[in-house]
């Protein structure tokens, strides 16, 4: 009875949408080179838009794209500097907006990954 259970429970987290996201993320290759702040100048903060590129490269659940978009938001914020103030917001305004998965961008969420044909 135990393992019928257990095997239940393996199939019901296989067949969850987020498992199938973990799944399906890969790692940047070696050779990875982000493009900087898409869409924007780089800054003294151009580190922080390479971080978030490797996460979009990566993608992953949804969750885990506001948390990354949260962290290139602090990480810009807190670059010495006035204009880091306002490009901090600019940016996470940006990247909520033109980031997402669906949009037909090479900076989208998880462009590192095959998008399944339909």
């Amino acid at each position: 009875m135990k393992q019928i259970i257990v095997l239940l429970l393996a199939a019901v987290i296989i067949a969850s949408p987020g498992f199938s996201q973990m799944s399906m993320r890969v790692e940047p290759p070696v050779d990875f080179v982000g493009d900087g702040c898409t869409l924007f100048p780089d800054g003294n903060y151009r580190e922080c838009c390479y971080m978030h590129d490797l996460d979009y490269f990566r993608g992953g659940r949804g969750e885990e794209r506001r948390a990354s978009d949260k962290r290139l938001y602090r990480c810009v914020r807190g670059k010495k500097g006035w204009q880091n103030e306002i490009a901090a917001p600019v940016m996470l305004l940006g990247v909520r907006i033109l980031g997402d998965s669906w949009m037909p961008a090479s900076f989208r969420w998880g462009f590192g990954q095959k998008k399944p044909k339909t």
